[in-house]
């Protein structure tokens, strides 16, 4: 049975990644508005940061 992921492209209406990302199933994500990064906790591989920008 293969995991199940999500390609994320964009989060909430004003973030918008550089590159897509795949956030898997129970995995917590959340922006950091300081340095323009989604950050995904990715359990015990640690937490992933990937660029992005805000839009108004």
């Amino acid at each position: 049975m293969a995991e199940r992921l999500l390609l994320v492209d964009a989060v909430d209406r004003h973030f918008r990644l550089d590159q897509p990302t795949f956030i898997g199933g129970g995995q917590t994500y959340w922006i950091d508005r300081e340095t323009e990064y989604l950050c995904v906790d990715r359990g015990l591989v640690g937490i992933s940061r990937h660029p992005g920008r805000m839009y108004r």
